[in-house]
């Protein structure tokens, strides 16, 4: 009796583990976006605004999960803000749209403001970072980088 209990105990971790596993997997098989980029706020000393993320599942049978996403938002270049995405699943077929809200100092943006300003300029928004997976061996780290081009 006690011989199945452990079998049946180890063979649902595993069937778990491997499911989990398969989560992790897909996520590197989505496709990324940046949805939006918007201004929530502006003060003398920054900036606020939401940067939306859009992840679709491209496999049509299992979710994907990921555990946390680290990077920075890059703006025509200059890395302008940290950015943060953590326990993140997007069910099978589906996109999910996912929100950080940045404070950003008005010296990191540096000469664009002037530019935008004057008018008419492009803004080339990239988020570069790196997603962390949660295996049995520890995290697993998978670089990305989602661009996006807007003209203002």
């Amino acid at each position: 009796m006690i011989k199945r209990l452990v079998f049946l105990t180890l063979t649902s971790f595993f069937f778990f583990a491997c499911a989990s596993m398969q989560e992790n997997y897909n996520m590197v098989n989505c496709k990324y976006d940046i949805s939006q980029v918007q201004l929530t706020d502006f003060n003398p000393n920054t900036i606020s605004m939401d940067v939306s993320i859009a992840i679709s599942n491209l496999s049509k049978t299992a979710a994907a999960a990921v555990k946390r996403f680290d990077g920075n938002l890059y703006v025509n270049d200059v890395n302008v803000s940290a950015l943060t995405l953590k326990d993140v699943r997007v069910t099978a077929g589906e996109t999910k749209v996912v929100k950080s809200s940045l404070d950003i100092p008005l010296s990191n943006l540096g000469k664009l403001v002037g530019l935008v300003s004057m008018g008419s300029v492009s803004v080339d928004y990239v988020v570069r970072g790196t997603i962390y997976f949660t295996t049995p061996i520890g995290d697993l780290p998978f670089p990305v980088t989602i661009y996006q081009s807007k003209k203002i």
